[in-house]
């Protein structure tokens, strides 16, 4: 999948964000990184993978959670841009023979390696299994990118 073009979009989208300057750089960045932990917990909540009890009472909303999904794709661009991983060009989007539930535990670990060792290399692996977890949903790369690109249209 082509991201290029998703980080100077989300870019442009950040520039509109304004942050508190009472805070220090630090604790942007650890809210941000928080913010993302939860976004993916929502997500993972909306999907109700995580049950492990039988129950007849499950339903999910495929459009909330793709609402979920776009979001939390949106804070992992916006996370690489911090970062300055922001150029990278593609990424190969592989389906995963893992549960959902794997797919959600293996992105906080993702997301831990990202805080405890940042590199350009465990943001890949992070940005590679979000698009894998796509696949798992049911999503295609073509998709994710005209939501994305229809969710943009509509901000600016």
């Amino acid at each position: 999948m082509e991201i290029l073009s998703f980080f100077q979009k989300q870019k442009n989208k950040n520039k509109k964000i304004i942050i508190d300057s009472t805070l220090s750089e630090y604790k942007v960045r650890t809210r941000k990184h928080l913010e993302l932990h939860t976004k993916i917990s929502s997500l993972a909540e909306e999907t109700k993978c995580y049950k492990y009890w039988i129950s007849d009472d499950i339903e999910v909303n495929d459009s909330i959670i793709f609402q979920k999904y776009l979001d939390c794709f949106n804070h992992i661009i916006g996370i690489g841009i911090d970062k300055n991983y922001d150029n990278i060009e593609d990424i190969v989007v592989k389906p995963n023979e893992y549960c959902l539930s794997d797919q959600f535990f293996n992105l906080f670990i993702d997301l831990n390696d990202l805080i405890i060792s940042p590199s350009e290399d465990h943001y890949i692996t992070l940005i590679e299994d979000f698009l894998s977890l796509g696949v798992s949903l049911g999503y295609t790369e073509e998709q994710i990118e005209q939501a994305l690109i229809n969710q943009w249209l509509k901000t600016f």
